[in-house]
């Protein structure tokens, strides 16, 4: 279906062409400088000592979550704890690694709950998710930043709060390399790691090491290709923060319902709308999908919802949450009267205003 407004973000600036032309006719195409220079582009964007990309976002957590259990030994480490309201990729990388899966449910904010979980703070994995582009401010072992590259709270950019941050470069988050990924971190052992880790496992490139793995790994590398549009769409990656901030504030003028913390500025990965139910919620998604505005359900409750990892358990705000809202585009691609006829079709299905007959 052709959407009158879609939720990816899709840039190609034209500095890519000339770019991916001389990759190709250079046969830059594997593992070369140009990962080296997004990586670096990363690092210092967001303030980190170190950048590791990946093939895409899943593999960035993939490979965080078995570099940070191989950091953590001695320690017995054998599961890690999750929000019960996050995307199923987040899970899915912690059973990747033949690790358990504890969730713990969220705040009235969207981000992991600790309060209860102190059982678990001994021999966990600490993983907690941005959503919407909203930080988690707990203390982590991993935060899942995918949605929030170019968030900020209190001046720490999203990944940043975490021992280890991940992000993702799909379509719909803050800038996309088609696939792609990344992984960011302070310290020079869990980046060494990681960077064996993304490569099977291996020692090192040197020629010598060859065939040698030494840790448990996926391949998880990302590809000059993707660099080379990584690198370009870096290049204007304040343009694009600054887009979606000002469609990020119209809609909150609109829509209200997401409010920023104070210090906090918000890059959204969508705008979540609250309905008064799950049934007056898929009605209104029908509608917005007739009207021509892609938008998606929240998340699931996962260990409540998904037959992968439903247990018993109580976690009623992540329940209340995944049955209530949806979410719809917000992203520097979009006009001002984009935002404002996406807008309009969310306050006609709360009731907020009256559609317009079309024989008046």
């Amino acid at each position: 279906m052709k959407y009158q407004v879609s939720f990816s973000a899709v840039n190609v600036p034209e500095e890519t062409y000339p770019a991916m032309n001389e990759a190709l006719r250079l046969g830059k195409v594997g593992q070369t400088d140009l990962i080296e220079r997004f990586e670096e582009l990363i690092a210092n964007f967001v303030g980190a000592k170190y950048c590791i990309s990946t093939c895409n976002g899943t593999m960035a957590d993939a490979v965080a979550v078995a570099a940070m259990e191989e950091f953590l030994k001695p320690r017995v480490t054998y599961r890690a704890l999750v929000p019960a309201l996050t995307f199923i990729a987040q899970p899915n990388s912690v059973l990747y690694n033949n690790l358990d899966v504890r969730f713990a449910d969220v705040k009235e904010d969207w981000t992991i709950n600790l309060d209860k979980m102190e059982r678990y703070f001994k021999d966990s994995i600490i993983f907690g998710t941005d959503l919407m582009g909203r930080q988690c401010t707990e203390p982590m072992n991993i935060e899942d930043a995918c949605e929030a590259f170019g968030s900020t709270y209190k001046g720490i950019y999203a990944g940043r709060v975490g021992t280890i941050g991940c992000y993702s470069f799909f379509p719909s988050h803050t800038i996309s390399t088609g696939e792609g990924g990344a992984i960011v971190t302070d310290n020079e052992h869990l980046a060494k790691l990681c960077r064996s880790i993304r490569a099977h496992g291996s020692v090192s490139s040197d020629p010598m090491d060859k065939f040698h793995f030494p840790h448990y790994g996926f391949n998880a590398r990302m590809t000059s290709l993707q660099a080379v549009l990584g690198i370009a769409l870096m290049g204007h990656i304040e343009e694009y923060l600054s887009v979606r901030r000002a469609n990020f504030h119209r809609m909150q003028t609109k829509l209200g319902g997401f409010h920023e913390r104070h210090g906090e500025s918000i890059i959204p990965h969508g705008y979540p709308v609250e309905f008064s139910s799950e049934e007056n919620r898929d009605a209104a998604m029908k509608n917005l999908v007739w009207a021509g505005i892609e938008c998606r359900k929240f998340f699931s409750c996962i260990p409540l919802e998904e037959p992968v990892y439903k247990r018993a358990g109580n976690y009623p705000i992540a329940e209340h949450i995944s049955h209530t809202h949806l979410y719809v585009p917000c992203h520097q691609n979009m006009s001002i009267d984009d935002v404002d006829f996406v807008c309009s079709i969310v306050l006609i299905q709360k009731g907020v205003i009256r559609p317009i007959d079309p024989q008046e």
